[in-house]
């Protein structure tokens, strides 16, 4: 669900940082449903939706307004943009009259994030894709980029979601940017990258994975 803070403005969940309870925007349901839609339009089919899509991702934001209107009639460009700046998990961002999605793209996208400072960088995967990934690299599945984490636990944690007995790949992303791999910081824990080989590639030694025990 999406509240509004008095003081700090939209937030999810029950309570704003603060402790406030805040006013309901907006239900669990109907938040779900916008967020759907939103990610179909900015993500993986804006002709679809009418919208157009410029090579880095950028749509017109009275645009997508128009178009979750004419979908739900409760819908609004207030409410997307609610749901935008209550998003912990940055996946949009506004600038000025337009709005893109900041990764997660299953269309061709020539995106243009800072480029990464980190020298290493972290890819969760089940065992067998482990064993597959340090073989032939990192590629692009049903994704414009290959997406990673900051930390090892990140990626660990995000590869749970997909296997039981999650495998952490470490990423020389000094020396892969340095041969000319094309990577860029989306937020705090994401990093996004064009196709890695498997030479900048290593696994993380469980020795290596504590914090795992505390999961």
């Amino acid at each position: 669900m999406i509240k509004r803070c008095p003081q700090h403005g939209f937030f999810r969940g029950e309570l704003c940082q603060c402790g406030s309870a805040g006013q309901l925007v907006l239900d669990e349901t109907k938040t779900e449903q916008l967020g759907r839609l939103v990610a179909g339009g900015l993500r993986h089919f804006p002709a679809d939706l009418g919208l157009e899509m410029d090579c880095h991702g950028w749509v017109d934001l009275a645009k997508l307004g128009e178009v979750v209107l004419s979908r739900h009639r409760w819908a609004s460009l207030d409410l997307v943009v609610a749901m935008i700046q209550s998003d912990s998990k940055q996946r949009y961002e506004i600038r000025g009259d337009r709005v893109r999605a900041r990764y997660g793209h299953s269309v061709d996208v020539d995106l243009d994030h800072p480029e990464n400072r980190r020298p290493l960088l972290y890819y969760g995967a089940s065992e067998e894709e482990a064993d597959r990934i340090l073989e032939i690299g990192i590629k692009p599945a049903s994704q414009r980029y290959v997406h990673l984490s900051g930390t090892a636990e990140k990626a660990w944690h995000v590869a749970t979601f997909r296997t039981g007995n999650p495998k952490v790949i470490q990423v020389d992303a000094a020396a892969a940017q340095k041969a000319g791999v094309k990577m860029m910081t989306v937020n705090d824990d994401i990093v996004i990258s064009e196709t890695i080989p498997y030479i900048y590639l290593s696994l993380l030694a469980t020795r290596d994975m504590a914090w795992r025990e505390k999961a």
